[in-house]
């Protein structure tokens, strides 16, 4: 098998759980640095867990100026009780907070600023295990 040294698109897989951002404050260390801390304490295993999957996958950091598109399915499992009716996961974590979390994780792997996705479908469904499966194509140059 060969492998493109210039892929336009790349597909991998992430179990979960998920992890979003949170929120953020930024604060002077004692040195007079800038530092921000995230209220997420799983934010950097997921985020570490994303690049190691696409740098598995063979990912190639698309240059700057290229833009990206940007798919991804959030597996969740199935609640139990009463909650188990429900045909969709339409509850915590927020699309667009995993979306957040998810470009800003693969900054620097795939791409050297979030601002070059030009397109970006995020979906949330059930199944039987939990996961994240993410397709990024390049557009032509």
């Amino acid at each position: 098998m060969t492998v493109d040294p210039n892929p336009t698109a790349c597909y991998f897989e992430v179990p979960g759980p998920f992890a979003t951002k949170g929120s953020t404050v930024s604060f002077k260390d004692r040195r007079g640095i800038i530092r921000t801390k995230t209220d997420s304490k799983y934010a950097r295993p997921f985020a570490a867990a994303v690049q190691w999957a696409a740098r598995q996958a063979g990912i190639v950091k698309v240059p700057a100026g290229v833009g990206v598109n940007v798919s991804a399915i959030y597996s969740f499992a199935r609640p139990k009780g009463r909650d188990r009716w429900r045909l969709t996961p339409c509850v915590r974590p927020d699309a667009d907070k995993l979306a957040r979390m998810l470009l800003d994780a693969l900054t620097g792997v795939a791409w050297d600023d979030d601002g070059q996705v030009t397109s970006l479908n995020i979906r949330k469904i059930y199944a039987p295990t939990a996961r994240a499966r993410i397709v990024i194509l390049a557009e032509p140059e």
